[in-house]
C-alpha cells in the first residue's frame, strides 16, 4: 500500500520534472525609440505594440521564444526638445519577428506551484519591415524614397547599403529583462522590459548632413531636408556614428501545451 502511494505521488509530481511544455498567447504594451530626435529620454512618446508569442519551456532554467510584434515608434523636435531649432518629426510603422532565448534566475515551471515566479533575463536576434513617415500639414508623408540627405556614394560597403534607407528590412539585436508568472496550471504571465539595437539609422530618417536647398526634398512646398530653413549645406543634420534603437515595455499572456514527455506516457492527466 505504501509503495503505490509513493508511485502515485512520483507520477503526479513527474509532470513538474519534465518541464519542456509549449505556450502560446499574445502580448501587448508600449513602444518608444532612442535615436537622432531623441538620444535619452526612454518611453517619450510612447506608442502601442502588440503581438504574439510562441514558448518553448527546455526545462526549468532556459526558454527558446519567438515573437511577432507590430510596434510604432515616433519622435518630434517640438516635443522631445534636443534639437528643437530643427523642426523634424517622424512615426514609424515596424513588424518584427524575432527569436530570443530567456534564462531563468530561478528554477520555474508553469503549473508547479512551489515553482511559480522567476525574474528572467533574454536575448537573441531580430528581422523587421520599417516604414518611416514625417507629418506634413496633418498628413503623414512616406520618406522612402525622398531624399532628405545626401544619397550613398559608390564606395559605399555591402552593409552600410543594406542598411541604407532604400531597403525597408532590419537587422537587430533585441535584449531585456522580466517577470514571469504561473497563474494556474495552464496560464502564464510576463512583464518585460525590452531594447532592440537596430544597424540602420533611418528609422527616424535622420543621419548625416544637410544638403543645398536646391536638393532639398520637397513636398507640396514643405522642406522635408529643413522644415525650419534654420541650415545650410553640411551642417550636421543627425549623428551618423550612432545607431537607432526601439524599446517596449509589456505584458504577455501565454497558455500552456504539454508536449511528449519521452517515456511512453504523457502524464499531464493525472
Amino acid at each position: 500500500m505504501i509503495l503505490s502511494c509513493l508511485a502515485v505521488f512520483s507520477q503526479a509530481n513527474a509532470q513538474f520534472d519534465d518541464p519542456k511544455t509549449l505556450e502560446i498567447g499574445p502580448h501587448v504594451g508600449a513602444s518608444y525609440y532612442i535615436g537622432d530626435l531623441n538620444p535619452f529620454k526612454h518611453f517619450w512618446q510612447s506608442s502601442l505594440q502588440y503581438g504574439g508569442v510562441v514558448r518553448l519551456n527546455w526545462d526549468n532554467r532556459w526558454t527558446f521564444r519567438f515573437d511577432y510584434t507590430r510596434a510604432t515608434v515616433k519622435a518630434s523636435d517640438e516635443v522631445i526638445k534636443w534639437r528643437p531649432e530643427r523642426g523634424l518629426n517622424f512615426k514609424t510603422n515596424i513588424n518584427d519577428f524575432s527569436l530570443v532565448a530567456e534564462f531563468n534566475f530561478i528554477e520555474y515551471y508553469t503549473g508547479n506551484p512551489k515553482r511559480n515566479v522567476s525574474p528572467y533575463i533574454f536575448g537573441g536576434i531580430s528581422v523587421f519591415h520599417y516604414t518611416p513617415y514625417a507629418k506634413v500639414n496633418d498628413e503623414y508623408v512616406a520618406l522612402r524614397d525622398k531624399f532628405t540627405e545626401a544619397p550613398l556614394s559608390d564606395s559605399a560597403g555591402w552593409f552600410e547599403k543594406f542598411c541604407y534607407k532604400s531597403n525597408p528590412i532590419g537587422i537587430s539585436i533585441p535584449f531585456g529583462m522580466g517577470v514571469k508568472f504561473a497563474l494556474s496550471r495552464h496560464l502564464a504571465a510576463t512583464v518585460e522590459w525590452r531594447m532592440q539595437k537596430t544597424f540602420t539609422d533611418y528609422l527616424d530618417d535622420v543621419k548625416g548632413l544637410y544638403t543645398p536647398k536646391e536638393s532639398h526634398a520637397m513636398v507640396d512646398q514643405y522642406d522635408l531636408t529643413d522644415p525650419t530653413g534654420n541650415f545650410q549645406a553640411n551642417q550636421q543634420r543627425g549623428n551618423s556614428a550612432f545607431k537607432d534603437w526601439y524599446g517596449m515595455g509589456r505584458v504577455s499572456l501565454t497558455w500552456k501545451f504539454n508536449l511528449p514527455d519521452g517515456r511512453g506516457c504523457n502524464l499531464s492527466k493525472f
